[in-house]
């Protein structure tokens, strides 16, 4: 498994929807992995500087007309006016941006007991871009909004529990975190507690529940969880063994772009597994995946392209697909191309890259390549030998273009 996808990267939603726009301006960059952690120290949120009101003047010539309504209804004490202000001010929505003044005001907010200014105040010193980052006085501005019912702050604290990130390691808490936010319909949080079932992190392994909680997010939509669902219907992980469903979620991973279920997809398709036998499909998703340098997906197009059957022949186009995937270091294309330009029927004979890619191939456990490679090397002079032996000690594979 990959480590688990990032944090809720979002400003929880204020009363005040003028400021909605700005939202997506605080977003979160963290990777997440799942882990566990004992109870969260005692909450040091309250150990900071206490926040002073802005000296900010409600006629302020920059300021828009609605964030001077809110600057008037922050400093009479309004906690929702004081959330809003802090986001005008930490994105330039409507005022000159002031990371300071917008911390300032989210403590204030979240002093009086306002989730959503707990959170964002728990985001800002997450993420560090507003004020220095501070990783407990995160998770402690977290654990207040999340036990205010704030779902992105039980993910986030989940997250933060699972790494030790500020706060001690805690498996069990980071599940429990992470189930509290999947009951109010958070599908990174679903996806990630079923994680923690199906591995047994944090709580006994149940693989029914993880195949639940699976289901779950991957009917709302989550990529790698459709994914991950047609591998437990294929393997019968805590549910019956149904190579129909399988497919089902294998088609719509690949319609999400899952690289992996593409080229599985495409497979089935094919083949007729689980699914009517499809060449333009197999054929089309083939392509998909190779695009995206998949390379059992480069070999399996060139196959295809080889043989001419449902497409026209193309040789030259299967030949760079080989080529392509064996520079990037699958040893079944390196020995496929070798044993092509040994033969030399579909491709052109070439003894020595015969020799070079099947020389790769060897090293890299391909062991019917040994005796082909053998072979290539009777049609070659012992310099020619040599020159290509010094080629396959220098072979690295090349990394995919982004």
């Amino acid at each position: 498994m990959t480590c688990f996808p990032p944090r809720p990267t979002r400003i929880v939603r204020t009363a005040c929807k003028a400021l909605a726009t700005a939202l997506a301006c605080l977003s979160l960059a963290l990777s997440l992995t799942l882990g566990l952690t004992l109870g969260l120290t005692p909450a040091l949120a309250s150990k900071a500087t206490p926040a002073q009101p802005s000296v900010l003047e409600p006629d302020e010539a920059s300021f828009s007309p609605k964030v001077r309504a809110l600057l008037t209804k922050a400093q009479n004490g309004d906690a929702h006016a004081q959330n809003a202000l802090a986001l005008a001010l930490a994105t330039g929505d409507g005022a000159p941006k002031s990371p300071a003044e917008a911390v300032r005001w989210w403590t204030l907010a979240a002093d009086k007991g306002l989730a959503a200014a707990q959170f964002n105040l728990g985001l800002a010193y997450d993420q560090g871009n507003l004020t220095p980052q501070n990783a407990t006085l995160a998770a402690s501005w977290y654990e207040k909004a999340a036990n205010g019912g704030n779902v992105g702050a039980m993910y986030n604290l989940a997250g933060l529990l699972g790494s030790g990130h500020g706060v001690p390691m805690n498996l069990a808490q980071a599940a429990t975190r992470y189930e509290s936010a999947a009951r109010h319909g958070h599908v990174k949080s679903m996806y990630n507690l079923a994680l923690a079932y199906s591995r047994g992190q944090g709580l006994e392994r149940d693989d029914a529940k993880a195949a639940h909680w699976m289901l779950k997010a991957a009917e709302a939509g989550h990529q790698r969880a459709q994914y991950l669902m047609a591998q437990i219907y294929a393997q019968g992980l805590g549910v019956h063994k149904d190579t129909a469903k399988s497919v089902h979620w294998l088609e719509h991973a690949a319609k999400a772009g899952h690289v992996n279920a593409q080229y599985s997809y495409a497979r089935h398709c094919q083949q007729g597994q689980g699914t009517p036998q499809n060449p333009a499909a197999a054929l089309h998703w083939y392509r998909e995946a190779a695009a995206k340098n998949h390379t059992g997906a480069m070999c399996n197009l060139a196959l295809i392209m080889l043989e001419g059957k449902d497409v026209a022949k193309n040789p030259a186009e299967a030949e760079r697909l080989l080529m392509r995937a064996a520079e990037l270091g699958d040893p079944k294309a390196q020995h496929n191309l070798g044993v092509l330009l040994l033969e030399g029927q579909e491709l052109t004979k070439n003894p020595e890259q015969a020799y070079y890619w099947l020389s790769v191939a060897a090293r890299h456990g391909q062991a019917e390549a040994h005796a082909l490679r053998d072979k290539a090397a009777k049609e070659l002079s012992r310099s020619q030998i040599e020159a290509q032996n010094t080629r396959v000690a220098a072979f690295k594979a090349r990394k995919p273009a982004n």
